[in-house]
């Protein structure tokens, strides 16, 4: 439990530095785990037969986005059994692991999913049969599943998973222990951080489709003219636009004719960047084209799939 605690406490600080920081996309989790651990007959340990071990935990993990789907992922985990195998004797698993991931959905989504590869070490303590103590021993350990989280805020989630098949071989020193196999299944909270995001590409990044060209339209530039009840109408681009979780300004409302229709932007686009510069909310959109002139690139995504638009603006 106080694992979990300090986990929480340092995902809420990592929260509070995330908006003044650029850090690549980066999901970190903290919940229960569940390990159903297949303990095989053997003579050294004290299970004469074989048994499957329910054993109760927590597991962290942190994964960092390398580009697109892909990320890198470390995982720790922890379980214990008390009175294991007949015995008075506790049995307990500790387990440190990486690998790939691959994210799937991406972050304008409340319900996404994960796959993931590791490998790493798992310690083991299991009751002697001989002296009536627990032998310790630590494995090569390879697992391989998944998960679905679903986003409660644009930071803060919930996570069903990971769900992951585990193997791993103790007491293979002896020769006469076979291999083991194990299920573990948890759930908790995730933190998301980052400004960058799994399935969309960063505004200084984002490129026009191949074989069309940018969007090009000459427009006066007046002031921002808020709308109360409906959005911020943005009459540069000729669009009413409304807060997005701090991730943009959504378009409710295109106007027949206006620099937008002619952009071949529509209602649901997400206006993501001004010029390269990432906006967060329709203030900051407005303020970005307020001393606008000239060419002005405006990056949007919508649904899966981010690029660029080019206007020309020109002052009053």
């Amino acid at each position: 439990m106080k694992k979990i605690v300090h986990f929480a406490l340092a995902a809420l600080f990592l929260l509070g530095i995330a908006s003044a920081q650029s850090i690549p996309p980066m999901d970190v989790f903290g919940g229960y785990s569940y390990l159903s651990f297949h303990m095989p007959a053997n003579s050294i340990t004290s299970f004469s037969s074989a048994e499957t071990l329910a054993l109760n935990g927590w597991d962290l993990s942190a994964s960092v986005g390398l580009f697109h789907h892909l990320a890198v992922e470390g995982d720790f985990s922890g379980h214990q059994l008390s009175d294991c195998g007949g015995t008075i004797l506790n049995c307990s698993n500790f387990s440190y692991m990486g690998g790939a991931r691959y994210n799937i959905g991406n972050r304008s989504r409340k319900l996404t999913g994960f796959v993931h590869g590791l490998i790493g070490q798992d310690r083991m303590d299991l009751p002697e049969v001989s002296s009536g103590t627990s032998v310790s021993d630590t494995s090569v350990a390879f697992a391989a599943g998944g998960g679905v989280d679903y986003w409660v805020f644009r930071s803060v989630g919930i996570r069903l998973g990971p769900a992951d098949y585990i193997y791993t071989h103790h007491l293979n020193n002896t020769g006469i222990v076979p291999s083991q196999y194990a299920f573990r299944v948890g759930g908790g909270v995730v933190f998301r951080f980052g400004r960058g995001a799994y399935g969309e590409r960063s505004p200084k990044s984002t490129r026009v489709p191949s074989g069309s060209q940018p969007s090009t339209v000459a427009v006066r530039q007046p002031a921002a003219v808020s709308v109360p009840g409906r959005g911020m109408s943005i009459p540069a681009l000729g669009v009413l636009v409304a807060p997005q979780e701090f991730d943009g300004a959504k378009v409710v409302e295109i106007v027949p004719g206006g620099v937008a229709e002619m952009a071949s932007m529509k209602a649901g686009d997400l206006i993501r960047s001004v010029d390269g510069k990432a906006v967060r909310t329709p203030m900051e959109l407005a303020a970005e084209l307020s001393d606008k002139s000239g060419k002005v690139r405006v990056g949007f995504q919508r649904g899966d799939f981010a690029t660029e638009t080019v206007v020309i603006l020109s002052t009053r």
